[in-house]
C-alpha cells in the first residue's frame, strides 16, 4: 500500500488511471438557472460566462464542471513541474473548485475520523486533496482523494499526473478496492456506500430560488398554495434494493426530498420492506403496483393531505419558462424552447406549483408533468391543458373516489386519468414541466413485462374496452397506445405528445371533432360519412 501505485492500474472500474469520470459515479445535473439551450450541456467557460452577471456567493457551476476543473488543475500542476505544458479548464471554474470548503466535497467521510481530511499524506508525504465525487461502495468512515503522481518509464509528456485513491480513518492510502475488501475481511458493496451517495446527490443538487420560481403563478394561485405539511409524498418502489443501480436511484430520489426538508414514505413489496429499511428509509408494505398507489392514495385522505406520488428513477425535475411558439412547425417549437429559462425544481416546489394551478382551476382533482423529458412539443400549445395524459411516475391528487385499476398491472396511469376526466370533467397537465426518468429499470413494474409483450397486449384489451372512443392502438409503436380524448378543444387535442395524425394524408396535422345533433361529439371523417349516406 505504499504511494506510488504500478505502471498500469485501470482501478476498480476498469478504466483508464486519469480519467476524471472514475469509479463509475452518476454524474450530477449541469444547470441551475439557465437558458434551456444552456442545459443540454455546456462547457465551463461558456458556463462562465453565462453565470458572470449572476449575484456572488455559493459557487455557479454544477459539480461535475468542477470537478473536472480541479483535478484538470491538478494535472496541469504535475506536468509542469515535469517541464511540461497543458491546458486546464477556464479560469473562473477553477477558482470557483478551489474554494469549495473540503466538508462540502463527496469525498469527505461522513464520519469523524483519526486523521482528518486536511492532514492526508501519501507515505512519501504528497498532498492528498479530498476529491468531489464518491464511489458507489465506498464506506462511511472512508474518504476519497486525488494526488498527483510521479513520472515513471512509461510517462509521455503531457499524459497523467493525477490519481485517485482511498483513504482509511486511520489515514492509510488504498489504490484498490480489492486492497480495502481484504483490510476490511469483506466483500463491499453498493449497500456499504448508500450514505455517501444520499450525501453526494444531495451535495450535487443546484435549484432555482423557490421565491423565484413561485413568482411564475398568479396571484390568485399564490394565495391557494399549500404548505409542504399538507402533502403526503409517496415513493412507489419494490425489488429495487439488489442492485446497484437501483441503490443509486433510491439514493438520487431520497436526496432531492431531503434537500427539501420532507422525509417521503416508500410503499414497497413485502419481500423486500427490510432492504429499505435497512437503508433508513421510512418504508411500508404497498402490495403490488396498483394496489400500493391505491394505498397512497388511502392514506393520503385519511390524513386530510394531497397525494403526490413519485417513482423511485427520477433524477431531476424542471420548469421551462417562455412564450408559446408563433406556430406548431418543429422549427418554430424548438426556437421558443431554446429561448425559454430553465428553473431546475425540488419534487416538493413542483407538486406545490401543480397543487396551485389545480385548485385555481376548480373542478379537476389531478395534476401531472409533460409526459417526455424535453417539453419542446408542448410549447406549441397552451402551458395548461385538460384532457391529455397524465404520467403515474409523478403526479397530484386531491380527494376523489377515483381509484386505480387493480385488475391492471402496466398502463394503469392512462385508465387513472381517463377515469378523473370523465369524474370531475378534466385533470391539469403542466406542458412546461418535465421530469427525467428512467422509466425501464430493473425490479419494479417491470417485472410485470414480458419480452413477447403478452402483457401489455393484455392491459391495452383492458383500455379498449373500457374506453373504445379514447384509445387505440399506436401503429408507431409496438405494444403501445393513443390517447385522445373526444373534445372540441383544438388545443387540448393537439398538444397531447400521444396524439397522431388521423390519416395518411394528413401527417403532421391534427383533425378538430366536430359537434353533431345532440351535443355528441364526431370526428370531421365520421361527418362526411353521415352527409354521404343520408344523399
Amino acid at each position: 500500500f505504499g504511494s506510488s501505485p504500478p505502471a498500469r492500474d485501470p482501478g476498480p472500474s476498469g478504466r483508464g488511471r486519469h480519467q476524471p469520470g472514475f469509479g463509475h459515479v452518476r454524474r450530477p445535473p449541469r444547470c441551475r438557472v439557465l437558458p434551456a439551450s444552456a442545459c443540454a450541456g455546456a462547457n465551463s467557460r461558456n458556463m462562465a460566462k453565462k453565470m458572470a452577471d449572476k449575484p456572488s456567493g455559493k459557487s455557479k457551476f454544477a459539480r461535475r464542471c468542477l470537478r473536472s476543473a480541479f483535478v484538470l488543475s491538478l494535472r496541469q500542476q504535475e506536468q509542469a513541474r515535469r517541464g511540461v505544458k497543458v491546458s486546464a479548464a477556464g479560469r473562473p471554474v477553477t477558482k470557483a473548485a478551489k474554494h469549495v470548503p473540503i466538508k462540502q466535497r463527496a469525498g469527505h467521510p461522513l464520519v469523524p475520523t483519526k486523521v482528518k481530511p486536511s492532514q492526508w499524506r501519501t507515505v512519501e508525504g504528497k498532498p492528498i486533496f479530498v476529491d468531489m465525487t464518491r464511489v458507489a461502495w465506498l464506506p462511511d468512515d472512508f474518504g476519497q482523494g486525488v494526488k498527483m503522481t510521479n513520472p515513471i518509464s512509461r510517462s509521455t509528456p503531457g499524459n497523467g499526473g493525477t490519481y485517485t485513491v482511498w483513504i482509511s480513518p486511520e489515514g492509510r492510502v488504498f489504490y484498490h478496492r480489492k486492497a480495502i475488501e481484504a483490510e476490511l475481511g469483506r466483500k463491499l458493496t453498493a449497500s456499504d456506500g448508500f450514505n455517501g451517495q444520499l450525501r453526494l446527490h444531495q451535495l450535487s443538487g443546484k435549484q432555482t430560488c423557490e421565491k423565484k420560481f413561485f413568482a411564475l403563478l398568479s396571484p390568485k394561485e399564490r394565495r391557494l398554495m399549500k404548505k409542504p405539511s399538507d402533502f403526503h409524498f409517496c415513493v412507489v418502489s419494490a425489488r429495487r434494493t439488489g442492485t446497484p443501480e437501483g441503490l443509486q436511484d433510491i439514493a438520487n430520489t431520497e436526496a432531492h426530498f431531503k434537500a427539501a426538508g420532507i422525509i417521503p414514505t416508500w410503499y414497497v413489496d413485502e419481500a423486500s420492506l427490510q432492504s429499505y429499511k435497512d437503508l433508513g428509509l421510512k418504508a411500508v408494505v404497498g402490495g403490488k403496483l396498483c394496489q400500493a398507489r391505491n394505498k397512497c392514495l388511502r392514506d393520503a385522505f385519511r390524513m386530510g393531505k394531497i397525494c403526490v406520488q413519485v417513482s423511485d428513477d427520477i433524477n431531476r425535475w424542471e420548469y421551462h419558462h417562455g412564450k408559446r411558439a408563433k406556430d406548431r412547425s418543429d422549427d418554430a417549437v424548438n426556437a421558443a424552447h431554446a429561448a425559454a429559462t430553465c428553473h431546475v425544481i425540488s419534487p416538493v416546489a413542483a407538486a406545490r406549483f401543480l397543487h396551485a394551478k389545480l385548485r385555481a382551476a376548480g373542478g379537476p382533482k389531478l395534476a401531472g408533468v409533460y409526459p417526455l423529458g424535453s417539453c419542446s412539443r408542448g410549447f406549441g400549445g397552451p402551458a395548461i391543458t385538460t384532457r391529455n395524459f397524465i404520467l403515474g411516475d409523478f403526479f397530484v391528487a386531491e380527494k376523489s373516489p377515483v381509484r386505480f385499476d387493480e385488475e391492471m398491472k402496466l398502463k394503469e396511469d392512462y385508465d387513472y386519468t381517463a377515469q378523473h376526466i370523465k369524474k370531475h370533467g378534466g385533470v391539469i397537465r403542466c406542458n412546461r414541466m418535465t421530469i427525467s426518468a428512467k422509466h425501464h429499470t430493473v425490479g419494479g413494474a417491470q417485472s410485470n413485462r414480458d419480452k413477447k409483450g403478452l402483457e401489455e397486449q393484455r392491459n391495452i384489451e383492458i383500455l379498449m374496452r373500457k374506453w373504445p372512443r379514447v384509445f387505440r392502438p399506436n401503429w408507431k409503436r409496438k405494444n403501445e397506445v393513443i390517447m385522445r380524448w373526444p373534445t372540441t378543444n383544438v388545443d387540448d387535442e393537439d398538444t397531447a405528445v400521444d396524439a397522431e395524425p388521423t390519416g395518411r394524408s394528413g401527417r403532421g396535422r391534427f383533425r378538430a371533432p366536430t359537434a353533431a345533433k345532440g351535443g355528441k361529439v364526431k370526428a370531421k371523417s365520421l361527418v362526411k360519412k353521415d352527409k354521404l349516406k343520408k344523399r
